[in-house]
Formats: C-alpha cells, structure tokens, sequence
C-alpha cells in the first residue's frame, strides 16, 4: 500500500492496534518511507511506503480495501469513536451484522476503504 502522508498512516495503524516491525527511511528525506512493516497480532499485518513521485505504479494511492479484525465488539466500537476523532470520513457506521459481529467502515486520507470488525469468519 502506498501513502501520501506516512506519519497519517502510522497513527491509524497505531490506533487500530498495529505495532511497528520495520521501518525503512529514505536517507536523503527521513519523512519519506521506503518500505514499513507493523504487525497485528501473531499472524496480521500490512505493509507500506511513501508515494515514489516517479511516475511508476509506485505512485498509485487510495483504491486499497482493508479488512482489521478486533477481539470484541468493544473493541470495535471503541475504535469507531477513535477513527471519527481522527477525522477519517466513516462510510457505514458501526452495527452488529446479521452473520455475526459488529463492524464499521471508514476511508483514510489516501482514500483506502477500511473495514474494522469482531467477526473472524466461518
């Protein structure tokens, strides 16, 4: 996943329980990430970078769907009240969903789709 704004998507990862494993910085621009690794979990975790700005796919932001499971409904809505006062625009409130769990879904800045919930799957 590419970012326009790495330290905005740190503190949403942070937020949504995400550590930190790796972190590589451009040298000549510390702001910029090469490439970064959190974890979530024993078995979650994403990966992400700055923007190249140099015109390869590598410059492509937003239209990426993330799905981040939660250990309880608690937990979920404790994560929508935190998310809406981070100011991501929240596309489908929080409720519990008739396969079980609750969920809700919200865009970031870079306009990646994010779905946080309590169901882990059949």
């Amino acid at each position: 996943m590419r970012t326009t704004d790495a330290a905005a998507t740190t503190a949403l990862l942070v937020a949504l329980g995400f550590t930190e494993r790796l972190i590589v910085t451009d040298e000549a621009d510390p702001e910029v990430i090469v490439h970064a690794e959190y974890a979530l979990g024993e078995t979650g975790g994403i990966m992400f970078g700055s923007v190249r700005n140099d015109g390869s796919a590598l410059d492509s932001v937003g239209g990426n769907s993330v799905y981040v499971v939660v250990d309880t409904e608690r937990e979920v809505d404790r994560l929508y009240e935190e998310i809406i006062d981070m100011g991501h625009a929240i596309v489908r409130p929080v409720e519990t969903q008739p396969h079980g769990g609750r969920e809700f879904d919200f865009r970031d800045h870079d306009g990646n789709s994010w779905g946080v919930g309590s169901y882990r799957g059949a």
